[in-house]
């Protein structure tokens, strides 16, 4: 018995010198008797230097108070539990750790201390700041192109008028810029979408729900599809009503065929699918163009992720806000040379 109770101890020795957690043995005073190589390297001391000294010189000042409030936590029940402490290197520099502490006993039962383990999460706290950093850039990328966008759109609506006016005037002077009206057009529906698409994405508008055929969303969302070269969309002949906003799923399936579109270069085929499946609606927009490379698939529904010099990088982004917005999901899938799906889940009459 004596010798299995002496391989534990060495067992448990070499697991507490050898762990990549902080350990650390302190007396009822709070003074440390013995610590692990982890803790000594991480604060920058040598284990000579740790022992003897106090839990207080390693606290950050910020958790001076934290650290008095747990050690007296510790001396009235015995244990604590993950407790967040900043500890302070040998350098001045700073980092959290989850503390947690048990009592200690001598040979004849008697309480001596506590035993001490700590874990460094510190790129926890890493991957919140660069995320709020993101957050902020985002906020003032999107406050910033609200404005421009916001400016934009009356000289555009002025452009498209005048254009207007021009094509309908019988001077058969202007007959011969016909074509170039139509390309002025497509130019100003294209940058018009672009403009909707950050407005909607920085300042979205609740979704006015009603019941609408999804069949009829879709014909009009063609309608407004200005088609040139060789694209060919096939719409399903199968419909299904569900309650939604009409207009807000008008912006995800024009988003989705014009990236088709531009994806295949102006030349190749869009499958328009609904598929009714229980209590919910799939809808699916397959075009049969290059594919999506796999190293990007994970990247595209990124605000401001684009690999087009004319894209915003906010059309996917609102595609899936809006679909989840109305209790749905968007998915892709893509091969190589062969095209990419868009897999749409939408509920069909469920309250939202």
């Amino acid at each position: 018995m004596k010798k299995s109770s002496t391989k534990d101890s060495a067992v448990y020795a070499k697991y507490y010198f050898e762990s990549l957690d902080l350990y650390r043995t302190v007396d009822l005073s709070g003074k440390i008797i013995l610590c692990n190589k982890a803790y000594a390297r991480t604060l920058g001391y040598s284990m000579n230097e740790v022992i003897g000294s106090s839990i207080f010189d390693h606290v950050a000042e910020k958790s001076i108070n934290e650290m008095k409030q747990t050690f007296q936590k510790w001396r009235s029940s015995g244990f604590v539990l993950n407790h967040e402490i900043w500890l302070k290197r040998k350098n001045g520099t700073i980092f959290p750790v989850l503390l947690s502490a048990s009592n200690i006993y001598d040979d004849k039962g008697k309480l001596i201390g506590s035993h001490t383990v700590m874990r460094d999460i510190s790129e926890i706290y890493t991957t919140k700041e660069i995320e709020g950093i993101k957050t902020k850039r985002l906020e003032a990328i999107g406050e910033l192109s609200a404005r421009i966008a916001h400016d934009l759109r009356n000289p555009l609506s002025i452009i498209k008028g005048a254009i207007q006016i021009l094509e309908l005037t019988k001077d058969p002077a202007l007959s011969r810029y016909s074509e170039y009206f139509s390309m002025i057009q497509r130019s100003i529906t294209r940058m018009s979408h672009q403009v909707e698409e950050v407005l909607d994405y920085v300042k979205p508008q609740p979704l006015n729900l009603k019941t609408y055929s999804l069949l009829q969303i879709l014909k009009d969302t063609v309608r407004r599809v200005k088609c040139y070269g060789k694209i060919k969309i096939s719409i399903p002949k199968n419909d299904v009503k569900i309650k939604c906003d009409a207009e807000k799923l008008e912006i995800v399936f024009l988003n989705l065929i014009l990236n088709a579109i531009q994806a295949m270069n102006n030349e190749g085929k869009i499958n328009l699918r609904i598929k009714s499946k229980g209590t919910h609606v799939l809808v699916e927009v397959e075009d049969n163009g290059p594919g999506i490379p796999r190293d990007l698939l994970s990247k595209i529904f990124d605000p401001l992720f684009t690999t087009r010099q004319i894209g915003t990088g906010l059309g996917l982004p609102s595609c899936k806000a809006i679909i989840e917005k109305h209790g749905g999901t968007i998915n892709v899938k893509t091969k190589k040379n062969v095209g990419t799906t868009f897999l749409i889940h939408l509920p069909k009459n469920e309250e939202i």
